[in-house]
């Protein structure tokens, strides 16, 4: 047992513990002392406080320690749950300190298969407070047996604000899973047939993008005309056209339904020599009112590359099972300060 969880219990022993404790003494003077602590251990860990069991020596805390003994020292218990759509969530525990908030949570299906080891929440969570914030979800783990997925979520507020008040709302809305991973090569994309003139539209909207030259584009940015599709390496992602546009080479790719699968990807080159390729800016957009098709083009800079020693990669997440409802739980916060 950590030496310090071990001190941390044995301060959360109320006195009246010990003195029941003492009933239980042996007879013999050399065993006086440690028949107490004995016994006093044993009425701890069958009688007294539960939720001490829950939080220091539940398994959940032992994958958190394994990843962050940091983190895991300053949570508190909590330990308040709700259910919605056949879908329990938990609050395990929790702390704020200053502008930031670690919630530890677990989400557990009751009714079927929804929840997997690729579950995430799909940017959904948040908390109830009036500022603009930032936030990260990282899963730490899941039991198939018990359907049960743990999640640590990281909320800092912007502007340095502190997080403030004696209670704390956290809310979800969806989750995805059974989501699997593409990273492989692209056979099926000719880049013999590269486009030296393709036709260029203006999109309707741009999500954004990145990369060290996508400030260049990001004004007079214009997408290349769909010719078709040109391969589909999984469900839901068809590269769907391909040109030289200002001496850069475009690729497009289409990703369905992302609304609801969050489907999306990269698409780079490599030699024999596993030497990479990797665009040098990347634009998302759509081509009509409705945002479930989300179009992504990569920009290469190939002045000084010799296409016909590289082939074409595409790296791709996709997902299938996608799962809404009302799941908010309010709790009473400590910060790690008081």
């Amino acid at each position: 047992m950590n030496a310090k969880l071990f001190s941390e219990a044995m301060n959360e022993v109320n006195d009246m513990y010990y003195q029941e404790a003492a009933n239980y003494q042996y007879k013999k003077r050399g065993w006086i002392k440690w028949g107490t602590l004995a016994a006093c251990l044993l009425l701890v860990f069958t009688m007294s406080v539960p939720s001490l069991a829950e939080a220091v020596f539940d398994p959940v805390y032992d994958l958190l320690y394994m990843v962050s003994p940091t983190i895991a020292q300053k949570l508190k218990p909590v330990r308040m749950s709700c259910a919605d759509n056949g879908i329990e969530f938990e609050v395990i525990s929790a702390y704020v300190e200053g502008n930031e908030a670690k919630i530890f949570v677990s989400v557990q299906d009751l009714e079927g298969d929804r929840i997997d080891e690729t579950t995430d929440l799909f940017d959904s969570y948040e908390i109830n407070t009036p500022f603009d914030s930032s936030s990260s979800c990282k899963n730490m783990g899941y039991d198939a047996e018990t359907k049960t997925a743990t999640f640590l979520i990281s909320i800092s507020q912007w502007n340095e604000q502190d997080i403030i008040g004696e209670k704390i709302t956290f809310h979800v809305r969806e989750m995805l899973s059974n989501k699997e991973k593409y990273d492989a090569a692209l056979p099926d994309l000719d880049t013999n047939k590269i486009s030296t003139h393709p036709e260029t539209i203006v999109p309707t909207y741009i999500f954004g993008g990145g990369g060290t030259s996508y400030k260049e584009i990001e004004e007079d940015f214009r997408a290349l005309k769909t010719t078709g599709i040109l391969c589909s390496p999984v469900d839901g992602v068809d590269i769907t056209a391909m040109g030289y546009v200002d001496e850069k080479l475009h690729i497009q790719v289409k990703y369905d339904n992302v609304l609801v699968t969050d489907n999306h990807g990269y698409i780079y080159f490599k030699n024999d020599k596993d030497e990479k390729i990797q665009c040098v800016a990347n634009v998302g957009f759509s081509m009509g009112d409705s945002h479930q098709e989300r179009y992504e083009e990569y920009v290469f800079d190939l002045s000084d590359v010799d296409l016909t020693e590289y082939e074409a990669y595409g790296h791709f997440v996709t997902c299938d099972t996608h799962v809404t409802g009302d799941w908010s739980v309010t709790f009473p916060l400590e910060s790690v300060s008081q």
